[in-house]
C-alpha cells in the first residue's frame, strides 16, 4: 500500500496531537512531521516533499496562506486547511485547497477530506504510470477542478458542491449559480468561473449561460437554427448557434 506522506502544520500542540490521533486510524497515512509555524513548515516542505499538508491558517510569523504563496504551484503538495477561522475559506479554495476543516472537526469529517486527497493524488499519479508504456506527452497545465465552490455571502462562507450546480448565468459583474432550487451570487466573470468546473460535466450553451450536462432533460429546435435546452426542473435556456457545435458534441447529440 502506497503511503500518503503527511505533514501537520498547526501552532497549537493539542490540536496537532488530536489530528495525529485521528490520522492513526487511516491505514494509508504516514505522518512524517509536525510544525508549529509557517517558516518551519516552509523549510520542512522543501526538505521532505510531503504528499499532503494539513495546514492551519493563523500562525506566528508566517500564516498558512502566505507560506503556500512562497511555493511554486508545481511544487505544492496537496493541502487541506484545518483552522478555527471560516473567513479564509474563499482564499484557501482560490489556491486550490482540497478541503477546509473548521475546528473542532471530528474523525468522520477528516476522513471525508482524506477521501478527496486520495482521489486527487490518484489523478496526479496517472500521467507517471502511463509514461512507462506511452510516449511522453505535453504537460497537462489545465487547472484542478474542486469538488465544491466557496461562496462568500453576508459575512459567511457557503460551500456549494459543484455537482449540485444546475446552471450558471451572468448578470452584469456577477454570476448567479442555480443549485438545488437555490441561487447563489458570485462576483466573477463567466470565463473565470468556467475554469473551476470540470469540462466533462459542464458545457457553455450561450455567452452568458453554463449548464451541468446531467441537469439537461431534452433539447427542442427553433426555426432560426437555435435550440431550447430544457433542464430536469423545467427551466428553459437558449442554446445559441455560436456555441451549438461544441455543446452538441459534449452532449453526444447532433
Amino acid at each position: 500500500m502506497l503511503k500518503i506522506r503527511t505533514l501537520i502544520v498547526d501552532d497549537m500542540p493539542l490540536s496537532r496531537e488530536r489530528t495525529r490521533r485521528y490520522l492513526a486510524h487511516e491505514a494509508d497515512i504516514e505522518v512524517i512531521g509536525e510544525c508549529g509555524d509557517g517558516q518551519a513548515a516552509l523549510a520542512a516542505i522543501e526538505r521532505t516533499e510531503p504528499d499532503l499538508v494539513l495546514l492551519d491558517v493563523q500562525m506566528p510569523e508566517l500564516n498558512g496562506l502566505a507560506m503556500l504563496s512562497k511555493l511554486p504551484p508545481q511544487r505544492r503538495p496537496a493541502v487541506v486547511f484545518i483552522t478555527a477561522f471560516e473567513e479564509f475559506a474563499v482564499a484557501a479554495f482560490e489556491i486550490r485547497a482540497l478541503d477546509y476543516l473548521l475546528k473542532p472537526f471530528d474523525q468522520e469529517r477528516l476522513s471525508r477530506a482524506l477521501d478527496s486527497v486520495r482521489a486527487y493524488l490518484a489523478t496526479r499519479q496517472l500521467p507517471a504510470a502511463a509514461s512507462a508504456t506511452e510516449k511522453p506527452a505535453a504537460a497537462d497545465t489545465s487547472p484542478e477542478h474542486p469538488g465544491r465552490i466557496a461562496i462568500k455571502s453576508g459575512g459567511k462562507t457557503v460551500f456549494v458542491q459543484a455537482d449540485a450546480i444546475d446552471w450558471v448565468e451572468s448578470a452584469g459583474n456577477y454570476l448567479c449559480l442555480h443549485a438545488g432550487g437555490e441561487t447563489h451570487i458570485v462576483r466573477k466573470t463567466m470565463g473565470e468561473f468556467e475554469t473551476q468546473l470540470d469540462p466533462e460535466k459542464f458545457v457553455r450553451i450561450h455567452r452568458s449561460t453554463l449548464v451541468r450536462i446531467e441537469a439537461i432533460r431534452e433539447m427542442q429546435p427553433l426555426f432560426n437554427g437555435e435550440r431550447i435546452v430544457i433542464l430536469r426542473d423545467g427551466t428553459e435556456l437558449a442554446l445559441s448557434r455560436s456555441y451549438r457545435d461544441k455543446a452538441l458534441a459534449a452532449l453526444g447529440a447532433q
